[in-house]
């Protein structure tokens, strides 16, 4: 029963994750309450099943794993109380994070419940979840096309992307299924049924395809084998060095996008960037490269319509998004909030 139970809300909470309501006049997401019926049931059969084992090693992983949401929740503190932001940018900027911790809570509460095998309930909810999105999406043009545009979509490397396509490649559940590919590929023995999870995942991620999500993958895993062959305490070392490698490319590259790398790329070699040239030189007013830049707090960029510049008194959440994790960090917390985050990370 529980495990139907846990299904039926995780399932509806990955379906609705983009559907909002309004309370208090403030915009809530329908999945909120799916993910609190799941720490509710967790609390539960923590009741009834008490485990002191498996709480106190979770508790300790939650931690671990809630610092990069608390992180920025202080420095985005600082930065609204020295540059005394209005309401909506504070209770904007903290519901973000609010909703990052609660999906932390879900993770641990689902691997409470199950164990091990919450990797797979999670999993298979996603995969519910991302198929109902799919039969919506097919019914409104058809099997045929929707078969036709996806294998345009494979045979083009996403350059060419009909108006199905663009609907499950906008859904972000598409990119969650990255890391599951990830981990489906290098723990193949230890799974069962795995040619039928490959296929599966496999197809999911391709429906919503974005060309650099190939190449991170490809790299994520040669990373992974490369630690995997090395023993114990190398492979701890080179992971170490790994991240912090990571940490210095992507400052570059936020150095490199501020000094006209896609400009660059579009003009000189003649790449389509998605309109990310103007999105970035609208960008350019609100940031600095300096150890000075102190940011404009968790949330700032709903705030602003990056396809046009224009920035609006309320937050809203169909604005051009930022379209760069990197860029979007360091725009919210600053130069010394980067790299701190990026070291919790």
């Amino acid at each position: 029963m529980v495990t139907v139970i846990y299904m039926v809300l995780a399932t509806a909470m990955f379906f609705w994750q983009d559907t909002y309501f309004l309370l208090g006049g403030i915009e809530f997401s329908l999945k909120n309450p799916c993910a609190l019926g799941i720490l509710f049931l967790a609390l539960l059969n923590f009741i009834v099943t008490a485990r002191p084992g498996r709480s106190v090693v979770l508790a300790r992983h939650t931690m671990i794993q809630m610092l990069p949401c608390v992180v920025p929740l202080f420095f985005s503190s600082i930065i609204w109380v020295v540059s005394g932001a209005e309401q909506a940018a504070v209770t904007n900027g903290v519901s973000m994070i609010v909703s990052q911790l609660l999906a932390v809570s879900v993770a641990t509460a689902t691997l409470y419940l199950f164990g091990g095998r919450g990797v797979w309930y999670c999993l298979g909810a996603m995969c519910g979840a991302n198929f109902l999105l799919v039969l919506g999406v097919m019914a409104q043009g058809g099997p045929s096309a929707f078969a036709q545009e996806f294998i345009t979509l494979l045979a083009t490397f996403s350059a060419d992307n009909g108006p199905l396509m663009q609907q499950l490649e906008i859904n972000d559940l598409t990119f969650a299924f990255g890391p599951f590919l990830l981990y489906l590929l290098l723990n193949r023995r230890q799974t069962g049924h795995f040619l039928i999870w490959l296929l599966v995942v496999s197809f999911l991620f391709l429906a919503g395809l974005k060309r650099i999500a190939i190449p991170a993958l490809a790299l994520g895993f040669a990373i992974a084998l490369i630690i995997r062959l090395l023993p114990e305490k190398a492979a701890r070392q080179t992971a170490l060095c790994i991240g912090a490698g990571m940490m210095i490319v992507s400052f570059l590259y936020i150095v490199s996008i501020r000094t006209g790398l896609f400009a660059y790329i579009e003009q000189r070699l003649g790449i389509n960037t998605m309109g990310r040239v103007a999105m970035f030189t609208n960008l350019e007013s609100y940031y600095d490269i300096s150890i000075t830049y102190m940011g404009k707090g968790t949330g700032f960029e709903r705030f602003v319509d990056w396809a046009t510049g224009v920035e609006y008194k309320l937050p809203r959440r169909t604005l051009m998004p930022i379209h760069n994790d990197f860029l979007r960090m360091y725009l919210n917390v600053g130069f010394v909030g980067y790299w701190v985050g990026s070291g919790a990370s």
